[in-house]
């Protein structure tokens, strides 16, 4: 569930910083952010390790702090390029 001044975007987590604080770089904008796990993440002992592809939220009022909500298992970015798998591209 996203907040409602809450944007989200995806992102790789490049290094594990101390006290659970992760350096995300995030895909769309070229950013590189600090980001905490989520309460639900830490409930549930979800580890996420450097190499990992993570759905983090960021406040739309401080860009350079966020929280990871989602680990992707399988992270294929042509999934979420508007321009590949369309419908037209494919040849039959």
């Amino acid at each position: 569930m996203v907040k409602e001044l809450a944007l989200e975007w995806d992102g790789e987590v490049l290094e594990k910083l101390p006290a659970w604080i992760l350096k995300v770089r995030l895909k769309d904008v070229w950013a590189e952010i600090r980001c905490k796990l989520s309460g639900k993440m830490k409930q549930r002992h979800i580890s996420v390790i450097p190499g990992d592809w993570v759905k983090v939220e960021v406040n739309q009022y401080d860009m350079t702090q966020g929280r990871i909500v989602y680990r992707y298992n399988n992270y294929d970015s042509s999934k979420n390029n508007t321009d590949a798998n369309e419908p037209w591209d494919k040849e039959v």
